[in-house]
């Protein structure tokens, strides 16, 4: 039996994020990281090889959003915290029919409630002249993955914890 407010698994499958493009960046594909973002439900970053986040979204079942949860989840692993902006979370509900026939069959036999998905996404901005985009090094696990803003020109991001350089890692030459 599922804990109350986490998500049916025939749900969160049918949530899980699908592929696409990193737009106006790199344009490689978008990969999907799952995230323990400090609630019952899961959460997930859409983010290209090079560490560029598009958007990350965390779903739970519940009667209301997790938002203000969400945003103190998110402010803890932010470099500065003040990036996480309360009107760049958004909200929506998700019910039966646009999740697909199994998952509309599986809520049909539960009580109430919903899917409840929140996006953040971080649009990029200019700092000093130089367009920053938000980054995330996922080198500390599932649990504490590091979000932070960072030019996309020139030096290769690195993490404000770990020092780590951000996106994929280099095969050394023999």
């Amino acid at each position: 039996m599922t804990p109350p407010r986490a998500l049916p698994r025939i749900v969160e499958r049918s949530l899980r994020p699908v592929g696409g493009r990193c737009y106006r960046h790199c344009d490689q594909p978008l990969r999907f990281h799952a995230l323990r973002l400090g609630g019952p439900g899961t959460g997930w970053v859409l983010a290209c090889p090079s560490g560029v986040v598009s958007v990350t979204r965390y779903v739970e079942w519940g009667d209301r959003p997790p938002t203000a949860r969400l945003w103190r989840e998110l402010r803890r692993r932010t470099v500065p915290p003040t990036l996480v902006r309360r009107r760049d979370l958004r909200s929506a509900t998700r019910h039966g029919p646009e999740l697909g026939r199994p998952a509309e069959r599986d809520l049909a036999r539960r009580p109430g409630g919903a899917a409840r998905v929140v996006y953040w996404r971080l649009y990029p901005f200019r700092r000093r002249g130089l367009e920053h985009r938000l980054f995330v090094c996922l080198r500390h696990g599932r649990r504490e993955a590091v979000f932070f803003a960072a030019p996309t020109a020139g030096e290769v991001p690195r993490c404000p914890r770990c020092g780590s350089a951000v996106g994929p890692r280099r095969r050394s030459n023999p």
